[in-house]
C-alpha cells in the first residue's frame, strides 16, 4: 500500500478513500469538459446561463471526479 491510499476521511462511521493526485487531475478534466459543454450550449443552443451554473458546475465536478477516481481505484 502506498501512502495516498492511506488517506481517508470518515463519515458516519463509514470510511472513504482519498487519491489527492488523482482526484485533482480528474477535478481540471471534468471542469474544463463542463466548460466546453457550457459553451456548446450557449453556442448552439441559445442557453442562458443562470446564477446556479458556476457554483453548481464546481461542486458537481468535484463530486463528479472524486466518484470517478473511487471507480477507478
Amino acid at each position: 500500500m502506498s501512502e495516498e491510499e492511506d488517506k481517508h476521511f470518515e463519515l458516519f462511521g463509514l470510511k472513504f478513500p482519498i487519491h489527492s493526485k488523482l482526484i485533482i487531475q480528474l477535478t481540471i478534466g471534468i471542469w474544463i469538459t463542463l466548460a466546453v459543454i457550457l459553451l456548446i450550449g450557449q453556442t448552439f443552443f441559445q442557453y442562458e446561463m443562470t446564477n446556479a451554473d458556476i457554483p453548481g458546475g464546481l461542486v458537481a465536478g468535484f463530486l463528479l471526479a472524486y466518484l470517478v477516481s473511487i471507480l477507478i481505484k
